[in-house]
């Protein structure tokens, strides 16, 4: 018999899911949401209460996670970008100190390299591969996928490709889990296993067990569509077309997506009875970035807001500590960092910070967007968010700045930007956010990349590149309303 290798370096397992609104869960004070796998596990773990996304959008908040770069260093601005195959990833750090990497499901990478730093992947993506390639066929439910206001009126009850998809990703994910212990049981080598949801991200469409607990039972958007709108958001607002949705497409859609987190739930639950008690073992629950949900009449992801721009983790294991809050301002960077930190690696470009730290917290995140969702098109836009402490300073290029004290204004509707008592701290925001970000290279980066993008999106729909990781329905018939 083969003795295992003594080694303390903790497995590492985390659950991303995608477009979670950090708020809405039973642990962080919804008493609307039914998660009680994820409260149950927030009672064993630390809450980061004010963790950021770095982009409020799928391709560059899970980019930066990965590599520790914001997207303006990355490169990665938008949903089209491609993360170059020779930045590393915390999967290449941890794989080079040995660690056994497996990324199981979503990750959005686009382009060949589809791995980048994982030594398996058993199941990619359910889109495409390729910018411009064909999405998922989810047949008579179509009309509700996509990002503006009328697509709000096809939200309902029933079931998607989408959803079995997740079901898929947690099946594969407790195979290759129960692989990796054991492998790990014998030769000591840790591992690190990436699992990574498609829900709670629209459409808003949830099966009829998830849907009706909450049907008729939600409240509405807490916050209204403000009288006067910054002009930049108002933009958004309109080739968004929110303006016109129907109070019951505000419902079916909210009461889906509570049943969709719900769902996210009880796949995360089936997770954690298979990790069973392991003191050398770090869990962590994250995901990429909010979701307004009719708040402020707005919806989806890609503004600065905390409801979209805020994201739930959760972490338990050696360093942190059971039934705890933390509301130190954080972000996914940080996330990263700790994981790089837990298996004693790092990356040199990387920005972010172990949160076991023991050092003076910064309490200072920033956040991009720079466009790129779907089916809503606008001109080019560069905007940056700075949160220090609880102040919030949100920088568009072209247009007048937003500035909004947490303290006293947690909901953000009273902008600050031209109160003579916050020129001080409207000063020294704007001299941060402005510190190695230039928004005029940014645009000229954009439009070397938007003229690139358009010769690669031609190639793909004429040459349809082979997509060998992509997952495909069996089933694609399920695609129904209930």
């Amino acid at each position: 018999m083969v003795e295992p290798i003594s080694d303390l370096r903790p497995n590492i397992i985390m659950v991303m899911t995608d477009q979670h609104a950090a708020r809405i869960m039973g642990c962080a004070g919804d008493k609307s949401a039914i998660t009680p796998a994820l409260d149950a596990f927030a009672a064993q773990a630390t809450r980061f209460e004010n963790c950021y996304c770095s982009s409020p959008l799928c391709v560059p908040s899970r980019m930066a996670f990965l590599t520790g770069l914001q997207p303006h260093q990355s490169g990665v601005l938008n949903n089209d970008t491609y993360l170059a195959s020779d930045i590393p990833t915390i999967a290449h750090a941890l794989g080079a100190k040995g660690y056994d990497c497996h990324l199981v499901g979503r990750m959005h990478f686009n382009g060949p390299d589809q791995t980048h730093g994982f030594a398996k992947r058993p199941i990619g993506d359910i889109g495409a591969s390729y910018p411009g390639g064909n999405p998922p066929d989810i047949g008579p439910l179509t009309k509700g996928r996509g990002n503006k206001g009328p697509e709000l009126e096809f939200s309902g009850c029933g079931e998607t490709s989408y959803q079995a998809y997740d079901h898929a990703v947690v099946e594969q994910a407790l195979v290759t889990l129960a692989e990796l212990k054991t492998a790990h049981a014998s030769s000591g080598k840790p591992f690190f296993l990436l699992i990574s949801l498609f829900c709670p991200h629209p459409p808003y469409i949830a099966r009829r067990s998830d849907f009706e607990p909450f049907d008729g039972k939600l409240p509405p958007p807490e916050l209204p569509t403000p009288e006067t709108d910054h002009p930049a958001i108002a933009t958004w607002r309109k080739v968004g077309g929110t303006a016109s949705v129907s109070q019951s497409a505000i419902s079916n859609s909210r009461t889906a997506y509570y049943g969709l987190v719900s769902m996210i739930d009880r796949l995360f639950g089936q997770i954690e009875a298979n990790i069973g008690a392991d003191d050398n073992t770090v869990t962590i629950y994250a995901s990429d970035h909010g979701e307004c949900l009719g708040e402020r009449g707005l919806w989806w992801k890609s503004v600065m807001f905390d409801e979209s721009a805020k994201v739930p983790m959760i972490i338990r294991g050696p360093g942190f500590e059971a039934n705890r809050t933390d509301t130190r301002v954080t972000s996914l960077m940080d996330l990263s960092a700790t994981i790089l930190a837990l298996a004693g690696t790092s990356l040199t470009e990387h920005t972010g910070t172990d949160l076991r730290s023991s050092d003076t917290w910064s309490n200072t995140i920033y956040s991009e967007y720079y466009g790129g969702l779907m089916n809503i098109k606008l001109a080019d836009v560069r905007h940056r968010m700075i949160r220090r402490g609880h102040h919030k300073l949100i920088y568009y290029d072209g247009f007048e700045p937003q500035l909004f004290d947490l303290e006293h204004d947690p909901t953000e509707v009273n902008d600050l930007v031209n109160d003579p008592a916050y020129s001080g701290v409207l000063a020294d925001l704007t001299h941060l956010i402005l510190q190695n970000w230039d928004p005029s290279e940014i645009a000229r980066k954009q439009i070397t990349n938007a003229t690139r993008m358009r010769t690669i999106k031609i190639w793909v729909r004429e040459s349809r590149p082979p997509e060998p990781m992509r997952w495909t329905d069996p089933r694609p018939e399920r695609n129904a309303y209930e």
